[in-house]
């Protein structure tokens, strides 16, 4: 395997033990190596096991006992209201990564001058992560205009101060916050609906605001849901806020007035009920 520079590769269940240890979590609850502003991190999201980082050295790797022994970082066990450990970011080196029982063996290369391609491994090497820089055509720069220098800040003061647009920013991309395959925006009606918004584009105003504050300008809606996530400005406990809200609008028949007010018959129901 290798880690795409453009997704987060999560340090899960199945990856760890071929889903055999059900005490390990599954994505996005877990850890994971993610590349975010030209580096690699190690972050987690484990609340129930702390993630140990030690360096790599001799033929066979040790056990997790001697992983935590040697560890130059640890990274604590989740807190629930901050969701996310700090980073740890990694050197170019081989290190070995330490989850409960399991022991992850990784190598983080620095290609040579003129380029920076994912290495290819062999049957016998372990997972490899590659450092390159982002190309002018990546994902947050798709149309030459990179992000803000200060566009974190920006979002999340905004975030921070409007729960309503956190909250509906949440519910309209749950499926990317709990990382699900080929993850689907929720239609912003349904969010509009949901949650009892004030009107029919307030979803849509959330989503142009926010791209003015990150790049100053429209058009990145597919770059939003990745800059939001892969900066820790929408989290699984802002899902679960949100998914309340709904239910609570969905019982007391807010919801239901919603609907009539906006004449709108969704496609599919809104999803309010426990995380899976």
């Amino acid at each position: 395997m290798r880690c795409p520079r453009d997704e987060i590769t999560w340090l899960d269940r199945a990856l760890l033990s071929g889903n055999r240890d059900l005490t390990l979590h599954r994505s996005p609850r877990c850890a994971g190596l993610r590349y975010v502003h030209h580096r690699w991190e190690l972050f987690s999201r484990d609340s129930s096991y702390p993630v140990y980082l030690a360096p790599g050295a001799g033929a066979a790797p040790p056990d997790a006992r001697g992983v935590q022994q040697t560890a130059q970082h640890i990274l604590p066990v989740a807190p629930a209201l901050h969701y996310e450990t700090l980073p740890v970011v990694l050197e170019a080196g081989t290190w070995l990564v330490s989850v409960g029982n399991w022991v992850l063996p990784l190598r983080l290369e620095l290609a040579g001058q003129g380029g920076h391609e994912p290495a290819e491994p062999g049957q016998d090497e372990q997972p490899v992560t590659v450092e390159k820089p982002v190309p002018p055509n990546s994902t947050l720069t798709r149309r030459g205009i990179p992000p803000r220098p200060d566009a974190a800040q920006r979002a999340q003061t905004y975030l921070q101060r409007n729960a309503a647009a956190r909250m509906a920013m949440a519910f309209h991309y749950q499926e990317y916050i709990l990382g699900r395959p080929a993850p689907q925006p929720v239609p912003m009606m349904d969010v509009v609906v949901a949650l009892d918004l004030s009107g029919e584009g307030a979803v849509s105003d959330y989503k142009k605001l926010l791209q003015d504050l990150i790049w100053k300008e429209a058009g990145h809606q597919r770059e939003l849901a990745e800059f939001l996530l892969r900066q820790g400005l929408l989290t699984l406990a802002d899902l679960q806020q949100a998914r309340k809200l709904a239910a609570d609008n969905e019982r007391s028949g807010r919801s239901e007035q919603a609907r009539r007010r906006l004449k709108y018959k969704p496609k599919r129901q809104p999803g309010p009920g426990q995380l899976s």
